[in-house]
C-alpha cells in the first residue's frame, strides 16, 4: 500500500508511519534546546562520519563556513553532540574477548546506586553500562583477558558482595551490525 505525500513521490506504509513518529517525537538536546532538521542533518553526518570537514556540513546544509560552525558549537554546547570519536575494529583487541555481562541487582542496591554506578564508570575494563528493564537490571559490555577475570572485576565492584545478586556472562562472538545513525535521525522526510 503506498501513499501520496505532498508531492507526486509514493512512500510505503512502514515509511509513512515513520514520518508520523518523528513528526510526533520532537528531539531535544540534554540542555532542553529543541533541534531542528538543519540539527538532525548535522547529528546525522557527525554521526555517520566523526572526521567529516565543518565545509563538507556547510555544503550539505546549505549554510555558510561560518553558519555550519556556529551550528556545530552549538550543538556541543547543548550537550547533543558529547564528543567526537573514532570507531576503532574490535577484532584490533581480539586478545581480549568483548563479553556481555548481564547483571541482577540485589534489592538493596535498587534503592542505593551510586556506590556501584561509581564503581562501574570507574572500571576501565568496562566499555558500555545500560540499565535495561526485564530479568536483568544492568548490560555491560566488558573487555577482559578472559571471562575467568569477571570474578575479580565483580569483587571490585561490589566488595561487600551485597549490590549483584547474579550475573550471567555472554561471549561476544562476530559482530554483525555495527552501531549506526539513530533511527529518528534517518527517517524519510517531506
Amino acid at each position: 500500500m503506498s501513499f501520496r505525500v505532498g508531492d507526486d513521490s509514493r512512500m510505503n506504509l512502514n515509511d509513512w508511519r515513520m514520518v508520523q513518529q518523528r513528526r510526533a517525537a520532537a528531539l531535544f538536546a540534554p540542555s532542553g534546546m529543541l533541534l531542528d532538521e538543519t540539527d538532525h542533518t548535522i547529528l546525522r553526518l557527525l554521526q555517520t562520519d566523526a572526521r567529516i570537514t565543518v565545509q563538507a556540513i556547510a555544503e550539505e546544509i546549505a549554510l555558510s563556513h561560518s553558519g555550519a560552525l556556529g551550528r556545530v558549537k552549538r550543538l556541543e554546547e547543548s550537550g547533543a553532540i558529547r564528543r567526537h570519536v573514532a570507531e576503532i575494529d574490535e577484532t584490533v583487541f581480539e586478545a581480549w574477548p568483548m563479553l556481555f555481562v548481564e547483571i541482577v541487582l540485589t534489592p538493596a542496591s535498587r534503592v542505593a546506586r551510586e556506590e556501584l554506578d561509581s564503581a562501574i564508570a570507574a572500571a576501565p575494563e568496562i566499555i558500555e553500562a545500560v540499565e535495561i528493564v526485564g530479568e536483568f537490571d544492568l548490560l555491560l559490555k566488558v573487555a577482559l583477558p578472559t571471562p575467568v577475570y569477571w570474578a575479580s572485576l565483580q569483587g571490585r565492584l561490589d566488595p561487600t558482595a551485597m549490590l549483584i545478586d547474579r550475573t550471567r556472562i555472554r561471549v561476544m562472538g562476530r559482530t554483525i551490525k555495527r552501531a549506526g545513525v539513530h533511527p529518528l535521525l534517518q527517517l524519510v522526510r517531506e
